[in-house]
């Protein structure tokens, strides 16, 4: 990789090479806090639970599935519930 970034920089001018690099350092998204996640979820399932079906008992199983599984960002929410087997009835 360093290869790469040297054969970059040898066609690149210093101002564009710096650039370059602060470029891809700023490209990173904000994570969430865990929190933070968890509250999404829990208005993501507010509003999806009656398209699934199930009662609002089964959010804390879901979201302790959900972390194990490493689908806790709000991106992947319902993939995450696809794998657990939840289906969409409506």
């Amino acid at each position: 990789m360093a290869k790469k970034e040297q054969k970059l920089s040898e066609d690149m001018t210093l101002e564009e090479a710096r650039a370059y690099r602060a470029a891809r350092h700023a490209a990173k998204a904000p994570s969430l806090s865990e929190e933070q996640k968890k509250e999404q979820f829990r208005l993501f399932w507010a509003q999806e639970k009656a398209i699934y079906g199930r009662p609002k008992e089964l959010e804390e199983i879901l979201w302790l599935h959900l972390k194990a599984i490493k689908h806790d960002a709000p991106e992947k929410f319902d993939a995450g519930l696809k794998h657990f087997g939840l289906k969409k009835v409506s």
